[in-house]
């Protein structure tokens, strides 16, 4: 269906409609319309006939307008694009910072009383349940990838866009989120191979606390460091990795000498060696961009189990000498 104006426009062009586009789309660009059209005006009239004046100028009008009142709109997928992209780095960190220190706090706070005031002080007496109940939970979010009718939440909220981050939950449900067999089962066979002594050592609650902040901190680091580094942000993320550094972190950092072997073969030095090693690993493939690992991931969650590690250590000793004292 043609509008007005088009009906109207077209109808003056006559016979001569080759001829008359030709000389007219340089009238798209607003600038240059002037000096574009006056000089072929008399040569237009002849084959426009007597209206075109009238014609021509309100033609002219629409066009101008068009441009510089932004009639001419682009798609809502090009201005988001724009809306993200133009920002400066913090306008791009800002949210995910801001929910990252919230849950933090939030989930520091409240722990403590789900497991001391609601049914799960059942974990107080099996720390082990807790762990397998977190392998469950990361099964069950993988087996939802493989049902098509569930993969708009999996898609919303179980893989992280870093370069259009979707939902800041994405933050914490991407690390519960797994799409291939073999990811899952090499994340699951180290949360469990540490997690469950780590979880006896430090209480259900401490551990909880652990697991799931450096899950969001390990997110948040995926997204600053490759932004601060000015590397490429055009692929997604998702899988536990984060949090399961941090658990190893943690665990190696409280038993340093801890037998650990690797296909069989035992690491000498023990887990605190391999660790190392890991984070090096990490670091390298940070700076040099290696693969497709989401190693700034693997530093965030890291760097937050040493930092629990470090504290919970210091809180210990301090427990410690205070029973000391109060024997003597």
């Amino acid at each position: 269906m043609l509008s007005p104006f088009t009906r109207q426009f077209s109808t003056g062009l006559r016979t001569n409609l080759f001829f008359s586009n030709a000389n007219l789309s340089s009238a798209r660009y607003a600038k240059g319309l002037q000096k574009t059209i006056t000089p072929r005006v008399p040569i237009l009239k002849s084959a426009f006939g007597p209206n075109f004046n009238r014609q021509f100028t309100y033609f002219k009008k629409t066009i101008i307008s068009q441009v510089n009142g932004n009639g001419i709109r682009r798609s809502t997928t090009w201005n988001n694009y724009n809306k993200y992209h133009n920002r400066s780095n913090w306008d791009r960190l800002k949210k995910p910072f801001i929910f990252t220190v919230a849950f933090s706090v939030a989930t520091t706070v409240v722990t403590p009383y789900l497991f001391d005031y609601t049914p799960m002080k059942y974990f107080k007496r099996n720390p082990r349940a807790l762990v397998w109940s977190i392998v469950a939970l990361n099964a069950v979010v993988f087996l939802m990838w493989k049902v098509p009718s569930l993969q708009r939440y999996t898609m919303q909220y179980g893989i992280m866009f870093k370069d259009n981050l979707q939902s800041v939950w994405t933050m914490l449900g991407s690390a519960f989120s797994h799409q291939s067999f073999g990811h899952i089962l090499v994340n699951m066979f180290a949360l469990q191979s540490f997690g469950t002594t780590l979880c006896a050592v430090l209480g259900v609650a401490n551990f909880t606390i652990l697991y799931l902040n450096s899950a969001v901190i390990s997110s948040f680091a995926a997204l600053a460091i490759p932004t601060l580094m000015r590397s490429s942000l055009s692929f997604a993320s998702l899988g536990a990795s984060g949090a399961v550094f941090s658990v190893f972190a943690a665990f190696s950092y409280l038993i340093p000498k801890a037998p650990i072997a690797l296909f069989f073969f035992p690491i000498p030095g023990g887990a605190w060696m391999l660790f190392l090693g890991t984070f090096a690993w990490n670091v390298a493939g940070v700076v040099l961009r290696w693969g497709v690992y989401d190693y700034a991931a693997h530093i965030g969650g890291s760097l937050v189990g040493l930092a629990y590690a470090y504290w919970y250590n210091i809180k210990r000793k301090e427990e410690l000498r205070r029973r000391q004292i109060r024997w003597f």
